[in-house]
């Protein structure tokens, strides 16, 4: 997807209204995001591209700057459902990027995490794989 050149990607952080938020918990719902920080125009959860189940992260999209800036300043670093969330700039939601980009259908980070955590499905698909495969030697 071209995005066009570097200025113009720059040029559209700088008056973007959509921030891109990660580190959320699978389990995180929309109505727990970001309201208080002003109107939100929409929220477009990150969906595994194979099971169509949130894979940990979202876009927010608000209909001010003002509002979206807000939300960076007072939303990046919190805590939600145990985790320390983390937002960034978008230059804008595109159809498609909801899904994760993993070969498995996730988040790439998740594929290859081998610390057990619950609140992102427990291990990495990649350990999971080989705990399955060694259960089952055939």
């Amino acid at each position: 997807m071209n995005l066009g050149s570097l200025a113009d990607q720059e040029k559209a952080l700088l008056t973007s209204s959509t921030l891109y938020v990660w580190y959320l918990s699978y389990y995180t719902t929309e109505k727990q995001m970001f309201g208080k920080c002003g109107d939100i125009k929409r929220i477009i959860m990150g969906l595994d591209k194979v099971k169509k189940t949130p894979c940990g992260f979202c876009f927010v999209e608000y209909y001010t700057r003002e509002d979206a800036e807000n939300a960076m300043r007072y939303i990046n670093g919190t805590g939600l459902n145990d985790r320390i969330i983390r937002t960034d700039w978008d230059h804008g939601f595109k159809e498609g990027w909801q899904y994760g980009s993993g070969k498995s259908g996730g988040q790439v980070r998740d594929e290859y995490r081998t610390d057990y955590d619950e609140g992102r499905g427990g291990y990495g698909k990649i350990v999971v794989s080989k705990i399955n495969q060694s259960r089952d030697p055939m």
